[in-house]
């Protein structure tokens, strides 16, 4: 599959990379603007890459698809050129901005027949695929909460607050697990320390009896990448910055009848900690293959319009209750 890159960032360094190490694309052009970053680009690239300064005219070109790698703000008018000219779009996360313009996008991707894929990285990480697996199969039992906290110290971002840029990971990810996420009730507070973006937010949710809560920060001492997810059979703690980033707890609550007919009694049980052999993949080459499988394959995307939306609409109202903060 013939691609063009557009960005040549931080993680536009990291997708390029991942491009040329897999058999399943022909990465031929690299657009930047940034004169600093382009040259960044020759001096990194193999000579194969040609290196440009405007992805605009490169686009009635014989690439298929556009892998986009720029700020947020940004990709959406990139996306809808694209594939106004018949280019299937991989873009990062979050899809766009709003709502209505993920919307937008969803529907020039359904008019011209393309594949839109967001690079919801984490739904393609093998520990998330390996909970999935005992979810679907019950082994967890029904889920009664999942808390995550995603926290490091900066980078501090202008286009978007710390939510659109850690938490669109974790609520992609239980979206995946739960097969689909549409929240019956939600509530999201933060802080701004540095800067017009919140720094620190809390987001809270509820669907069911499934309660959610995920801590998004850019002002922590360590970097932590840990969730945990209760069910009523058994717990996970999936802590993807250790060694051993997946452990299973056969512990929770027996519920026994009481000495009084009628009554229960709620006792605790605390069992083996088991850690799973699991192969190991890398999650953005996973993400980038996907892409490129849908694309002949005629198929949607995993994290495609579908899930994008959900995960925007999530994002949306979110915001809407950070912004009702800030005017309190």
């Amino acid at each position: 599959m013939k691609v063009m890159q557009i960005g040549y960032g931080y993680w536009g360094n990291n997708v390029a990379k991942k491009l040329l190490a897999s058999s399943m694309f022909e990465f031929v052009y690299l657009a930047e603007s940034d004169e600093t970053k382009r040259n960044n680009a020759i001096a990194q690239l193999p000579k194969e890459v040609q290196i440009v300064d405007n992805y605009e005219d490169y686009l009635d070109s014989d690439i298929e698809g556009v892998v986009i790698c720029t700020q947020t703000e940004y990709s959406f008018e990139i996306a809808m050129k694209a594939m106004e000219k018949g280019k299937h779009v991989f873009t990062e996360k979050p899809l766009a901005t709003t709502v209505e313009r993920s919307v937008k996008m969803i529907e020039k991707a359904k008019e011209i027949g393309v594949v839109l894929h967001c690079d919801h990285l984490m739904v393609y990480n093998p520990v998330i695929r390996y909970i999935k697996r005992m979810i679907d199969e019950g082994e967890l039992g029904e889920i009664m909460y999942i808390d995550i906290s995603r926290i490091n110290l900066g980078p501090i971002r202008k286009d978007i607050n710390a939510m659109l840029d850690l938490a669109v990971h974790d609520i992609a990810v239980i979206d995946y697990l739960t097969n689909g996420l549409e929240p019956d009730e939600l509530n999201a507070v933060g802080t701004s320390f540095f800067g017009n973006q919140e720094t620190i937010t809390y987001l809270t949710m509820k669907q069911g009896d499934m309660l959610v809560n995920i801590n998004s920060s850019w002002i922590s001492p360590v970097k932590t990448r840990k969730t945990v997810i209760a069910g009523t059979k058994k717990m996970v703690i999936f802590d993807d910055v250790s060694m051993d980033k997946l452990y299973i707890y056969d512990s929770g609550i027996n519920i026994v009848p009481g000495s009084i007919y009628g009554e229960y009694e709620y006792q605790t049980r605390v069992g083996d900690i088991f850690v799973p052999h699991i192969v190991y993949y890398d999650s953005l080459q996973k993400s980038l293959e996907h892409f490129a499988t849908c694309v002949v394959e005629g198929k949607e995307s995993l994290s495609g319009p579908s899930q994008s939306l959900r995960v925007m609409k999530i994002l949306e109202a979110a915001q809407e209750k950070l912004r009702a903060g800030r005017n309190d």
